[in-house]
């Protein structure tokens, strides 16, 4: 046990001379992640809207009351609203300009208030994800909400578009009219009869914004990058003899595996610690989750070493293994969720996500951030991400053994 830890400082000691790749390995992630959350909008940045061009080939009362409901209160902070005509509309979404296109068809009106059907014509663009969902939600609400004032108050609305109130009866007499009805309601609307409560639990003092979501992502991006560059070790002392030295000598090849394996923990420990206490300062995360988080790091992270070196030792020389690991890398960090939250990829993507080795040790963190995970839930995942990491150290080591053996 002696000689394992001697190895172990002298593989940290090795790390520490070379300290413009610790600093790499650390300013990368850094650099990538502020700049990901900058072009995203940041914490406090502006409120992405989908952009839905309307095209009102009817021009009534009836149809104008639909832009007007799009554009009121909250949802004039999620939709903005272009009028054009129908060419310029198809021409705009085909060119990607756009979220969808609304086509409102003449005598929409008059369908409305004789109730017949009538369909209207809503074309979203493909290239977008998440704007033309959240055009199609609010308008099949909105036209949900006219149906069912069609219902209440059909007749009344026909009488004051018609303008035929004046004939027969007064305004005074339509209005009592409406008003009585909205009277009948009142005691199953005025309260409603089912109240929806939201008792989703918040931490006090945390904030859900952006940031929070992109800050794990940036810490696993730097145990990846790290991981990455130990696991360059391997051809470093393949190419000068120190792996032969290993093998003919007393203790065996397992200290020098194990020795990488227990170095890799302080090593990770070491690059994301700074990145933590700045993440939790800045996002104003409770510093009671700092030492639990840096742990889950260093017992976690030798996964993605444990991945990449395998991959070094499979490779047929030292360029390819580089070359190869870093190709794996940049799809890892895409598909982890390091550089999008996991929330805003697609649902194939998401889905993929949940089977990389990234992704295994950051969705825990980002939900032991968030509040949904204690830290029986952080570590419920622990053994058995540990177990896959010494079977993939195990496997390279038997590897390598095969190789210098021919």
């Amino acid at each position: 046990m002696r000689f394992l830890a001697l190895t172990v400082i002298k593989e940290i000691k090795r790390r520490f001379n070379d300290p413009l790749g610790l600093i790499m390995w650390l300013m990368i992630p850094l650099f990538l992640g502020g700049m990901l959350t900058s072009v995203l909008g940041g914490a406090s940045g502006p409120t992405p809207k989908a952009v839905l061009l309307l095209t009102d080939l009817d021009d009534t009362f009836i149809s104008q009351a639909i832009p007007q409901a799009l554009s009121g209160g909250q949802l004039a902070d999620m939709i903005e609203i272009q009028e054009v005509s129908r060419d310029v509309g198809n021409t705009r979404i085909n060119d990607d300009d756009g979220s969808a296109h609304l086509v409102i068809p003449k005598g929409f009106s008059e369908a409305y208030l004789n109730k017949q059907p009538i369909a209207l014509e809503l074309t979203t663009n493909p290239a977008q994800q998440i704007s033309p969902k959240i055009i199609q939600d609010v308008l099949a609400s909105l036209l949900d909400l006219g149906h069912y004032i069609q219902l209440v108050l059909g007749d009344e609305i026909k009488l004051i578009v018609d303008g035929d109130a004046s004939a027969d009866l007064s305004i005074t007499e339509v209005a009592a009219m409406i008003s009585g009805k909205i009277e009948k309601l009142g005691p199953y609307a005025f309260p409603p009869v089912i109240e929806v409560v939201d008792e989703t639990p918040v931490p006090e003092g945390q904030s859900f914004n952006l940031t929070l979501l992109m800050f794990p992502g940036v810490l696993v991006m730097a145990v990846v990058f790290a991981g990455q560059g130990i696991s360059g070790i391997y051809w470093q002392d393949r190419e000068k003899g120190i792996l032969q030295r290993w093998r003919a000598g007393p203790n065996g090849m397992w200290v020098y595996w194990t020795g990488l394996f227990i170095s890799s923990m302080f090593i990770l420990g070491l690059i994301t610690f700074p990145i933590l206490l700045g993440g939790f300062y800045l996002i104003d995360i409770p510093y009671t989750k700092l030492a639990p988080s840096l742990l889950w790091i260093m017992l976690t992270g030798p996964l993605l070493f444990g991945t990449l070196v395998l991959v070094q030792v499979m490779a047929p020389s030292r360029r390819a293994g580089g070359v190869i690991s870093t190709l794996l890398v940049f799809p890892l960090l895409m598909v982890g969720g390091s550089f999008f939250p996991k929330e805003t990829l697609p649902d194939v993507i998401r889905a993929m996500s949940d089977y990389t080795p990234n992704g295994q040790i950051l969705e825990p963190l980002k939900q032991y951030f968030l509040g949904t995970y204690g830290l029986s839930g952080l570590f419920s995942t622990l053994l058995p991400l540990m177990a896959v990491t010494i079977a993939l150290i195990a496997v390279a080591s038997v590897i390598a053994d095969r190789k210098d053996l021919r």
